[in-house]
């Protein structure tokens, strides 16, 4: 892939990623919150009056923020007791695809970064090539050599693999220790 070529894959990405990462997180966000106000069975006295005071404050919330009233209309409210009823699969699949974004926009980076540091290279290069006299390349010429090689979101592990584990986990404790109140 030329340099041209790879400035554009990597600012692609960058967008794409930040295109996937943030409507997955305010529907997590709001899927969540909506976990929070859905009636429980068996509820204590305390816990009622605290789940009363969350619902009051989840609906100031929901009013405040109107223009997200898609993701409150359509988040997928999560089913502890079923991970394979509908709204749990679309809870889950929604909230990986925030670490498909992340994914992206970390590989995007890494790719623009390794973009720049060829570009100084190349300068540097040419620089050296002019001191030559007569047989020096140009910049241009020295450009077009360069073939740089596309980074894969497969590579990005801490954003793709270890931070949906450990975000998981500790989402489905809180949402396990909220269930049990």
């Amino acid at each position: 892939m030329t340099h041209q070529q790879a400035s554009t894959v990597a600012l692609i990405k960058r967008i794409a990623g930040i295109v996937i990462f943030i409507p997955a997180f305010i529907s997590t966000i709001i899927s969540v919150l909506k976990y929070l106000v859905v009636p429980k069975a068996n509820m204590q006295e305390m816990t009622a009056t605290i789940m009363d005071f969350l619902q009051v404050i989840i609906k100031i919330v929901r009013q405040y923020t109107s223009f997200v009233e898609y993701f409150w209309a359509n988040s997928p409210v999560p089913n502890i007791s079923n991970w394979f009823a509908s709204g749990s699969v679309w809870f889950i699949v929604i909230f990986l695809l925030m670490f498909v974004g992340l994914a992206l926009q970390a590989s995007g980076a890494r790719l623009a970064k390794r973009v720049y540091n060829v570009k100084e290279a190349v300068r540097e290069r040419a620089i050296l090539e002019a001191m030559n006299g007569d047989e020096a390349r140009s910049f241009a010429e020295l450009e077009k050599l360069i073939s740089i090689p596309n980074t894969s979101i497969f590579a990005q592990y801490g954003q793709l693999y270890v931070s949906p584990i450990f975000w998981g986990i500790f989402i489905y404790i809180i949402l396990y220790m909220i269930n049990r109140l």
